[in-house]
Parts: C-alpha cells; sequence; structure tokens
C-alpha cells in the first residue's frame, strides 16, 4: 500500500455511502470487495463500485434499473426514504 492509498472501508447492506456528489445505499459486498448500490431515487438505478485507493467509483458498464430486480426492493425503499429521515 502506498502513502496514497486508504484502506477499503469497511460497509454493510443499507450503509449509506457518498460516490462522487451520489448518495447511495450499499446492497450487496462482492468476494472481490467491489459493492453494489442503488442511487437516484426518481428513477433508481443498481450499479457496482469500487475501491480506487482513495474512494468509491462506480464501475463502468453496471447500471441497470433497480425497480426491476426483486432483490433490490428493500434497498430501493431505503434509498426512496432518504438519508436523513
Amino acid at each position: 500500500m502506498n502513502e496514497k492509498t486508504k484502506p477499503r472501508p469497511s460497509v454493510k447492506p443499507f450503509d449509506w455511502i457518498v460516490i462522487g456528489k451520489t448518495p447511495c445505499v450499499v446492497c450487496n459486498i462482492h468476494e472481490s470487495g467491489d459493492i453494489e448500490v442503488v442511487h437516484n431515487p426518481g428513477k433508481p438505478s443498481n450499479d457496482d463500485a469500487f475501491w480506487d485507493g482513495e474512494r468509491w467509483d462506480f464501475r463502468p458498464g453496471a447500471s441497470g434499473y433497480a425497480d426491476k430486480y426483486p432483490r433490490l426492493s428493500a434497498f430501493v425503499s431505503e434509498l426512496k426514504r432518504g438519508r436523513y429521515r
């Protein structure tokens, strides 16, 4: 680990994180350490994200329509309720 690299933060399902300026709800943690998140309460999307050594970032090309996946319904509900309710 170089001096700029920070350890990957510990996250769990239903945690809120911010990717760029986008508030997200963590859904799943993959064996690789990458995570799946939902974001955009107006049109819920799910994306994979990775730790780049400094911050979480979206993995390109992995976006989906979160409302279409029953396995994500509880996370979409949390997203729509908002972070500071």
